[in-house]
């Protein structure tokens, strides 16, 4: 693992198995990713309704991609460690301070040092870890009952409804000699922030109470939820299955480094940001259809496609914003969507297995589809993907061996070696 940290993608690669919640019982797991995927969900259905410049609507959703990412050097610290003791939780803040100013020095980007912005994205990621609390107590899992009405989510909401502002220091700003004194934004209307969200909980528990999951299902916040626990590749025998919900992730990852090296605008941006967050929502509510079937029953996949358009519309819209229809985004989103399929199909190879031992046809159909338009996202990913790759070439192991080496191969280097 220490060979990819210095890759870019072998950071986001690491957050989709890091689990959270690692110091609870838990009936189901969540990676960092899965909770990055959240965040970034949430942030972009509140940001329309703070009322807030498209400038910082851009930097909040990169709060949210970014902010897990740092995790990669950090793990998931002991939350009930840091609550019992105040000089753990302050050398975490400092740790996670510096590892956080490394991480952009990495990827080379400094996110938002707003005090409102980070207020805003400490209240979606609270939300974030509310929402994976009460799916525990819904299926039963009886240690997570006493966290259920005490969440920091709670905490927060009941210090706004006292008239507490949520302001909070960017963790970076803690070992920074300079501490913006302003962030240029009006103040935020926090309760507006927190009734939102609250409504958005009360659908969706209006809808499983009165419908089932049928109902839930279409509500953002089921649609959300689902998608964690909705896997990939269906009919494939998976080492490492991955939810639509860390790939929506990577994709959304991958958006964001191209948006930055393509220089798109803020506005651009948040475009982007959403078409590529919403690319696969309606899955959970149509369901995927398997490759074989998405091949030979073109009417079949046509009919998907249609409903899924229609209902990821109809959310949006509650959402209060339109998807952008700019053919050039679309076909971003397309290009990050198949790459994201390349990393799956490398991991699954690494790890031995024979089933993925076939070519990715679809991120080589998209790569002649665009190619020639898109040569400089291209090219971008390629740079990605090489650097990537070179974390395996390394000789990191006692034995010499490559950690590329599939299963068959270091069988067969062990009995060389015997």
């Amino acid at each position: 693992m220490d060979a990819m940290l210095p890759s870019r993608l072998g950071k986001l690669r690491i957050l989709c198995s890091l689990p959270l919640f690692s110091d609870a019982i838990r009936l189901k797991s969540q990676s960092a990713a899965e909770h990055g995927f959240t965040e970034a969900l949430l942030s972009i259905a509140l940001s329309p309704q703070l009322g807030i410049p498209v400038e910082a609507e851009c930097d909040l959703v990169e709060l949210a991609i970014f902010a897990e990412l740092p995790k990669a050097y950090l793990g998931d610290p002991s939350y009930y460690l840091r609550q019992r003791h105040p000089e753990a939780q302050t050398m975490y803040r400092q740790v996670r301070g510096r590892l956080w100013k490394e991480t952009e020095s990495s990827f080379g980007v400094k996110t938002s040092r707003s005090p409102q912005l980070f207020g805003v994205h400490s209240l979606v990621d609270a939300f974030a870890a509310m929402l994976f609390i009460e799916k525990e107590c819904l299926l039963g899992n009886q240690y997570f009952a006493a966290e259920r009405h005490r969440t920091h989510y709670a905490t927060m909401r009941a210090a706004v409804r006292a008239g507490k502002t949520l302001k909070a220091p960017h963790p970076a700003t803690l070992v920074e000699s300079e501490v913006p004194l302003s962030d240029g934004l009006p103040d935020l209307d926090w309760k507006k922030a927190v009734a939102f969200l609250d409504d958005r909980f009360a659908d969706a528990e209006r809808a499983r109470l009165e419908g089932g999951v049928g109902e839930y299902s279409s509500t953002f916040l089921g649609m959300m939820e689902k998608l964690k626990e909705h896997y990939r590749y269906k009919g494939w025998s998976a080492h490492y299955p991955e939810s639509v919900g860390e790939h929506t992730y990577q994709v959304l990852f991958l958006a964001w480094q191209l948006a930055g090296h393509l220089g798109l605008s803020a506005a651009e941006r948040v475009k982007f940001y959403r078409l590529a967050a919403f690319h696969d929502l309606a899955e959970a509510y149509a369901s995927d259809v398997v490759y074989p079937v998405k091949v030979r029953e073109k009417d079949l996949g046509k009919l998907h496609q249609e409903l899924e358009a229609r209902v990821t519309a109809d959310i949006s819209a509650g959402l209060g914003f339109a998807l952008e229809k700019d053919p050039k985004l679309h076909a971003l989103v397309d290009i990050c969507d198949r790459f994201s399929a390349q990393l799956y199909f490398d991991r699954e190879r690494r790890s031995g297995n024979t089933h993925f031992f076939v070519p990715n046809t679809s991120m080589e159909h998209t790569r002649r589809r665009f190619g020639e338009e898109h040569k400089e996202a291209f090219l971008f990913l390629d740079t990605l993907w090489a650097e990537y790759q070179a974390c395996f070439t390394l000789d990191t192991s006692p034995l010499g061996v490559p950690p590329s080496t599939p299963a068959a191969g270091l069988l067969a280097f062990l009995k060389e070696s015997m």
